[in-house]
C-alpha cells in the first residue's frame, strides 16, 4: 500500500473509529443503564431495523460510485451528483413511506407493539439519511479525506446529543427517536454540502451511455448488496422474532463486530478499490496481488491484537460497558469475536475490480442460504447463541468462496493470492503474549482486570510486533517521525 494510500486510510480510518467509539461507548452504555432492558431492546430493534433497511434500498450505489468517479472528468462528475440526489431522495421517500405504512406489521412480526411508534418516527430519518450515505464513497473519490473525517467527527458528535439531551432533559422515549431523526437531516445536509463545494465552479453532465453502463453494474452489485446486508443482519432479525425485547437487548450488545473492525474494514476498503481498479485494467497482476497482501499484513497487525485481548476479556468487558444486567452478552460477543481475523482481508473488492460482481452475488447468496439453515437448525439446541454460530459458519464458507475464485482469476492459486504465511507469524506474535496477561490478570473488580491485562499485553505485542520483518521500512519511519514529535525530539 502506497504512503497517499496508507495516508487516506489513516484519516477516514481514524475519523470514523472516534465517530463509532462516541456512538457506542456513549450512546449504548448510557442507554444500557438508563433504560429497562424492554425499552432499550425497543431502541435496538428499530435502530437496527432501519439501518438494515437504507443499506438494502441503496442498491450498489456507494460501490458504483468507486468504480466510476474515477473515470470522469470534474465537470462530468458534478452533474452526476445532481441526478444521484434527486434519485436518491426519490427511493429514501419510497422506504419512509414503506415504513410508515408497514410499522404495525413489522411490530407484530417483531412481537413488540411498542415497534408501531417508533417505526413511524423512524421512518423520517430514512427520508432524510439515505440521501447522504453514497456521499462518503463521492468524497473519498474526489480526494476530500479531510474534509470527510471532519464532517464524520462532527457527525458523531450530534448523533450523541441527539439521543442523550432528551434523556438528560426526561423526556419520554419517543423524543429519542426524534432525536435520530434529527440526526439524520444534519448528516445528509452536511454530506451533500461539502460534495457540491468539492465540486464548485465546474458544470456539466456524464455522456448518454454513462447512465446506463452505471445501472449495469449497479445492479448485480446491488444484489449482493443486498444479500450481504440480509446476512449481516439475519441473526439479529431471527433473535428479534423468536425472542422477547429483554432477550434481544442482552444480544445486540454483546453480538456485534467491534467498532474498530468495520471502521479499518470499510476505509480500507473506500479508499483501495479505485486503485485496485486501476491496476485490474492492466496486465501486470502481481501488482494487484502485491497491493492486496500489503493490505492484509497492515490490517492484521491492528486487528489480532485486538481479537486475542477481547475473547480472553470479553466477560469483564462486557460488565463495564453495560452493567451486570448484561453480563450474559459475553456469549454472543465471543462468536462475533471469531469473524475478527477473517476481516483482515477484505475479500469482495479485489473481485469487484476485476469486474466479477457476479461471483461477489453468488458468494453472498451463499453466505445467507448457509446462515439461515444454520440458524433455525441451531436455535433448539443452543438458544439465541444459535444464529451467533450460524453467521460466524457461514462468513467463513463465503470467504474460502471468495478466495478459490480470486485465485483461478488472477492464476495464482488459492495458496499464492492469500499470504498464509505471514497471516500465521502475525497469530503467533499476537497470540502467545495473552497467557501470561490472562493468568496475571484474575482478580479485582472488572475495571481492575481489563487494566491489568491491557498493561501486561498492548506492550508485548508491539514489541513483537516492531521485531517482525513484516513491518515495512516507510512505517517504520512514520512511526519515528510521530515518536519524535511526541518527545520532542
Amino acid at each position: 500500500m502506497t504512503e497517499s494510500l496508507t495516508r487516506r486510510v489513516g484519516v477516514i480510518g481514524v475519523s470514523r473509529l472516534i465517530a463509532t467509539s462516541v456512538n457506542v461507548l456513549v450512546v449504548n452504555v448510557v442507554l444500557s443503564r438508563a433504560l429497562d432492558q424492554n425499552l432499550y431492546g425497543t431502541f435496538q430493534q428499530s435502530w437496527f431495523f432501519v439501518q438494515m433497511l437504507m443499506e438494502l434500498f441503496l442498491l450498489g450505489f456507494p460501490v458504483a460510485i468507486l468504480y466510476f468517479l474515477p473515470k470522469m472528468t470534474e465537470p462530468e462528475r458534478k452533474g452526476f451528483l445532481s441526478r444521484a440526489l434527486v434519485i436518491l431522495f426519490a427511493v429514501g421517500a419510497v422506504l419512509g413511506a414503506g415504513l410508515w405504512l408497514g410499522a404495525p406489521w413489522l411490530a407484530a412480526f417483531f412481537n413488540n407493539d411498542a415497534l408501531t411508534a417508533s417505526f413511524r418516527i423512524i421512518a423520517w430519518y430514512a427520508l432524510f439519511a439515505l440521501p447522504g450515505i453514497p456521499l462518503d464513497a463521492f468524497l473519498i473519490t474526489m480526494g476530500r479525506h479531510r474534509t470527510l473525517g471532519i464532517v464524520t467527527i462532527l457527525h458523531s458528535i450530534f448523533f450523541v446529543l441527539a439521543i442523550l439531551v432528551p434523556l438528560a432533559a426526561g423526556l419520554p422515549f419517543a423524543a429519542l427517536i426524534w432525536g435520530v431523526v434529527f440526526f439524520g437531516l444534519f448528516k445528509s445536509g452536511a454530506l451533500y454540502g461539502a460534495a457540491f463545494h468539492s465540486v464548485r465552479g465546474f458544470t456539466g453532465q456524464p455522456p448518454r451511455s454513462f447512465w446506463g453502463r452505471f445501472v449495469r453494474y449497479a445492479i448485480p452489485v446491488g444484489l449482493n448488496d443486498i444479500l450481504r446486508v440480509v446476512a449481516r443482519w439475519l441473526d439479529k432479525t431471527i433473535v428479534s422474532a423468536a425472542f422477547d425485547p429483554a432477550t434481544f437487548a442482552i444480544y445486540a450488545n454483546g453480538a456485534m463486530e467491534i467498532p474498530f473492525v468495520n471502521v479499518i474494514a470499510g476505509s480500507i476498503s473506500q479508499v483501495v478499490m479505485p486503485e485496485m481498479s486501476k491496476l485490474a485494467e492492466g496486465t501486470d497482476r502481481a501488482r494487484l496481488i502485491d497491493l492486496w497482501h500489503r493490505v492484509i499484513r497492515k490490517t492484521a497487525m491492528l486487528l489480532l491484537p485486538l481479537f486475542f485481548f477481547l475473547f480472553a476479556f470479553a466477560g469483564p468487558l462486557m460488565v463495564v460497558l453495560f452493567s451486570e444486567r448484561y453480563a450474559a452478552s459475553a456469549g454472543p460477543f465471543r462468536l462475533y469475536l471469531l469473524l475478527l481475523p477473517l476481516r483482515a482481508a477484505t475479500y469482495t473488492p479485489i473481485l469487484l475490480a476485476l469486474g466479477r460482481s457476479k461471483l461477489v452475488a453468488w458468494g453472498a447468496l451463499l453466505d445467507v442460504l448457509l446462515n439461515l439453515g444454520l440458524s433455525l437448525a441451531l436455535i433448539p439446541r443452543f438458544g439465541y447463541l444459535g444464529p451467533a454460530i450460524a453467521t460466524v459458519v457461514a462468513t467463513y464458507a463465503q470467504a474460502g468462496f471468495y478466495l478459490l475464485w480470486a485465485g483461478r482469476i488472477l492464476e495464482s492459486g488459492i495458496m499464492r493470492v492469500f499470504p498464509w504465511r505471514d497471516l500465521g507469524s502475525l497469530m503467533l506474535r499476537t497470540g502467545l503474549p495473552i497467557a501470561p496477561a490472562v493468568l496475571l490478570a484474575r482478580m479485582g473488580a472488572p475495571i481492575a482486570v481489563l487494566a491489568t491485562g491491557a498493561v501486561i499485553y498492548f506492550p508485548v505485542v508491539a514489541w513483537s510486533l516492531w521485531r517482525s520483518p513484516l513491518i515495512e521500512a516507510s512505517d517504520r519511519a512514520r512511526v519515528g517521525t510521530l515518536l519524535s514529535r511526541i518527545t520532542g525530539r
